[in-house]
Parts: structure tokens; sequence; C-alpha cells
């Protein structure tokens, strides 16, 4: 990496400061006052989460590095940066990563105590040495792979870093689509949706509906229905799997209000009646440092 980086420092908003500082929220800052078990940590996070940030900008300072810094929502471009600098969670390191195409990234969990960190190197107590073995490169980034989806053969999704959700929009009505794996027959389902995860997206909700935790460089995908709903008609043959990335994966929509949902709830695309959604493997793949299988597998 060039000796002399210019680093971007995107970073996340607390619950606090969206709610409280920013949107006045009455009802939660009266809750605050009244030390309420459901927003007990909120203030305590956003005061962890602050601290971070200003010692990772002090850093930097002082070490006389160029760097810009802002929320996380307002970046646009990352190619002009050496380095990208998360500062939150996990959940930082998916909505920068729809964003960045080549440049390394490095995640820092700024409140350990109630943020989870899979894709996260360190805290910030931890970043000055994190931050020299990068610039030193005195360590290997990886390179974990991503896809696209593709609606009626045109890519329609940001590079998927975790996973995509394809059900109905309601939770609770019933998802029904036909699925075809590989050169198999379409097979005509109904339950509450299919996740299909990446191999760094398999410790994630995929995980929690019953899947597998897969190596970071797998070369597979893993798929997943929920709750499938039985039919008298025929049996189900295609309920979970592991499969190559690249090979056929694809859900035929037969609902009207159907959606396709992409690591997470904040990007969707509709999934309507005779769409088809299906899986490339060619996305380019986001470079990060520090990732460490062992908090990937710790109960």
């Amino acid at each position: 990496m060039n000796s002399n980086p210019h680093i971007l420092v995107a970073h996340k908003k607390s619950a606090y400061e969206k709610l409280v500082l920013e949107e006045h929220d009455e009802s939660v800052a009266r809750l605050i006052s009244e030390d309420d078990i459901s927003v007990r940590r909120l203030k305590r996070s956003h005061e962890a989460h602050t601290r971070s940030l200003d010692n990772i900008s002090e850093h930097l300072s002082s070490c006389g590095i160029r760097f810009d810094k802002c929320f996380r929502g307002d970046v646009v471009e990352t190619s002009g940066y050496d380095l990208v600098v998360t500062v939150g969670g996990d959940g930082t390191v998916l909505d920068l990563s729809h964003r960045i195409t080549h440049t390394p990234l490095l995640a820092i969990n700024s409140d350990p105590e109630s943020s989870i960190g899979y894709f996260c190197a360190g805290t910030a107590d931890d970043f000055p040495e994190l931050l020299s073995r990068t610039i030193e490169a005195r360590w290997e980034p990886f390179e974990l792979r991503r896809f696209h989806t593709t609606i009626n053969n045109e890519t329609s999704s940001v590079p998927v870093l975790n996973d995509v959700l394809i059900s109905h929009s309601n939770p609770a009505a019933v998802s029904h689509y036909l699925l075809t794996v590989d050169e198999n027959e379409p097979e005509e389902q109904r339950s509450s949706g299919i996740w299909v995860s990446t191999p760094a997206g398999s410790t994630a909700a995929i995980r929690s509906a019953g899947g597998y935790v897969l190596p970071l460089d797998s070369k597979r995908l893993q798929f997943l229905v929920r709750e499938p709903y039985p039919m008298r008609s025929h049996t189900y043959h295609f309920l979970k799997g592991i499969r190559p990335l690249g090979e056929r994966f694809e859900v035929i929509s037969k609902m009207h209000d159907g959606r396709i949902f992409v690591d997470g709830p904040h990007i969707s695309y509709p999934f309507s009646i005779g769409d088809v959604v299906a899986i490339d493997a060619d996305a380019p793949p986001l470079v990060m440092y520090g990732l460490d299988e062992r908090r990937r597998t710790a109960e």
C-alpha cells in the first residue's frame, strides 16, 4: 500500500444520535430519562461509538495521514482512496460494501459490547497496530466472494456480500414460486421465502434458519427454504443445499407482490408474477483486512 495513503473513514450513526439528537423523538427521550429497559443501552452505546470514532480520527491526525470522514450513507464513490476504514459493526461493512469495487477495507467495531463484528478486524484500541500492519503490508488482505442477482436477465443488484431473501413483500404472506437448481426441472414451492447466501454470509440469517457455516474461501453458495408449506401434489426435493457458484440457480415468481431483499432490509427489488431471478457469480470480490475464521465459528 502507498506509504502515504488517502483514507476514507466511514462511520455509522448510533440509534441515540438518529432518534434523539436528530429526530428529537420525545417518546424515546422520555424512555431514556425513565431508564426504561427497552432503551437502557442506547446512550451508552452512542458514547462508546463516539469515543471510538474520535480516537481513530485523532490517531490519523497525529500520524499526519490524509483522511476524510463521513457518515456511511453519504459515501458515493471510494475509488479515489487507498483504504476505507469503517467504524461501526457488520451493518456498516454491508452498507459500504455495495459502493466498493476494488478499494480495500479495514473494519473497526466501535461498540463491541453490543455490536456484532464478524467482519471487524478489531476495536478502536487495536486501530493503531492494525493500521500500521496494513500500511506496511505486514499482512495480506482477503478477497471475499460476492455475487449479483439478475432479474429477467438484467443485473439488478449491488454486489451481494451476505445474502439475498426472495419472498413475498409481506412477511405474513405465503411465498409462491418455482425453483430451478442446476439442470433439474423447476420445483413449485410455497414457503416463507428462500435465503441464498455467499460463504461470508453463511454466519448470518441462513445460519440462524438452520444452514451451515462455509469457509470464507469457499467457491459455493448456500440456499435454504424458510418454513416450507407441504403440498399434497408432490414432495419437495430442494429445501436446502450448497452448490457451486456459477451453477444455474433460478426462481420464477408466482406472486403479484414478491420482493428480493439484498443484504438486509434497505435494498430491495420488486419480484412480480413471471419475473425470473438468477444468481450471477461474476461480481468483484470485496478486499478486506483482518478477517478471522475463528470469530465466525465460535458459538
